[in-house]
């Protein structure tokens, strides 16, 4: 069965507290799977190879963060 996310979902997915700043960054580059005039659907499945390709090797370095 094919786990559908909006816009919030996949932002959320990504570590973003904002939907803007995927819809601004990143939406251009992953356009969502499915529209109607209002909403935006992505495939859980798209999600994570967002996740895997754009912030896999995201790293915050030791000793900052905290």
């Amino acid at each position: 069965m094919i786990r559908w996310l909006t816009l919030k979902d996949v932002a959320n997915e990504c570590g973003f507290k904002d939907p803007r700043t995927f819809k601004k960054h990143y939406m251009h580059k992953y356009p969502p799977d499915r529209t109607n005039a209002q909403l935006k659907w992505w495939k859980e499945t798209t999600v994570d190879h967002i996740k895997e390709v754009e912030f896999s090797d995201a790293e915050i370095p030791d000793g900052e963060g905290a």
